[in-house]
């Protein structure tokens, strides 16, 4: 797989295979068929060998298979970023839909534990949805509190 390394220096055809070694075994197990990385694992060792056997050092040889997995990381991330985006909003729109059958259950006067009975949660986790719908919060946009949280790049606390 052709990749542009203009921006990298130059290695000797003996790192230069380890570092596509390296990628390949990265690319393996980001993918779709983990099995595949144990060939490439058994293929990054044997070139790594082969380079210690031409004399090349250790440092170098581990410098060049951090260049492969960089080179994989700068191929896959833009596509590991999209289908995150995907299934955070696949999430999202499922989360609207779950709480919005709750909510309706509880219009309906069905009882917490018969609704928690039908959603597989504690009748508490029914309460808090229902009482967030009574207060008037959307549980899908952070609070102002988490908002400052999110903004800063922590972790928001579980509703």
């Amino acid at each position: 797989m052709p990749t542009d390394h203009s921006t990298e220096p130059q290695l000797a055809p003996v790192l230069e295979a380890i570092a596509q070694a390296a990628h390949d075994r990265l690319h393996a197990e980001a993918g779709e068929n983990p099995a595949t990385a144990s060939e490439a694992q058994r293929r990054v060792a044997e070139t790594a060998s082969a380079a210690i056997a031409a004399g090349a050092e250790l440092s170098a040889i581990a410098n060049a298979e951090q260049t492969g997995h960089e080179r994989a990381r700068r191929a896959l991330s833009g596509d590991v970023l999209k289908r995150i985006d995907r299934a955070a909003k696949r999430k999202h729109e499922a989360d609207a839909e779950y709480e919005g059958a709750v909510q309706r259950a509880g219009r309906l006067g069905l009882s917490h534990r018969e609704i928690a009975t039908a959603a597989h949660v504690t009748h508490g986790t029914v309460r808090a949805i229902l009482t967030r719908r009574n207060a008037g919060v959307d549980s899908h946009q952070p609070s102002r509190d988490n908002k400052a949280v999110a903004d800063i790049g922590g972790e928001q606390p579980a509703a």
